[in-house]
């Protein structure tokens, strides 16, 4: 509710930039006016010239990484912390919901740790723009069933939510193939609603 609550008000836009440092606050020793940083951060990190952002929330950007590339650091971030998040081990089966910016990531990192990775989305595009990466990619109507196939009927040892959905789908369709004890890890903007069985 609190972050519901916060995303109805009114906030300068974005929490991922790149630029150059134009000045430095007090004390600051780690970097130096000119230096080309990757920003992260909401209220911080925003899409304006000019950003205040605190030390923690900047990280060096290499001479061959384009601002344009750097920008995204923070989403690759979000992607790897849900990763992490979901204790995935190598050679477990992971899905994904959600094959936008933040699920294609999600699905490189997964394959990149020596994962079998299960993407799924409502948009042909997206499916088959994972599937050029190497995911078994699905759509949304063939997911429950692929899933069950992927996975010799014992469902997915994680399952990364990186869709945006208000309503409950991605979330009931997590727990529905996902295996017993899996880990569920919503990254997305999803409804939170969860059902209880009895």
């Amino acid at each position: 509710n609190a972050v519901r609550g916060r995303l109805g008000q009114p906030r300068p836009l974005g929490y991922s930039s790149a630029g150059v440092v134009a000045a430095l606050g007090e004390g600051v020793q780690e970097f130096q006016v000119g230096d080309r940083v990757a920003c992260a951060g909401g209220g911080h990190a925003v899409h304006a010239e000019y950003a205040v952002v605190p030390l923690h929330l900047l990280a060096r950007l290499p001479d061959s990484v384009d601002f344009e590339v750097g920008a995204f650091a923070t989403l690759g971030a979000i992607a790897l912390h849900a990763f992490r998040l979901a204790e995935v081990q190598v050679g477990e089966q992971v899905a994904v919901i959600g094959l936008g910016l933040l699920g294609q990531l999600a699905s490189e990192i997964a394959l990149a740790a020596g994962c079998r990775v299960l993407g799924i989305d409502l948009l042909p595009a997206r499916v088959e723009l994972a599937r050029r990466q190497g995911v078994h990619a699905v759509s949304r109507e063939q997911a429950e069933q692929a899933a069950a196939a992927w996975t010799s009927g014992l469902g997915c040892d994680a399952v990364l939510i990186c869709a945006e959905s208000a309503g409950n789908d991605p979330l009931n369709l997590a727990a529905e193939i996902a295996r017993d004890r899996g880990r569920v890890v919503a990254a997305g903007d999803v409804g939170l609603d969860v059902p209880r069985r009895i």
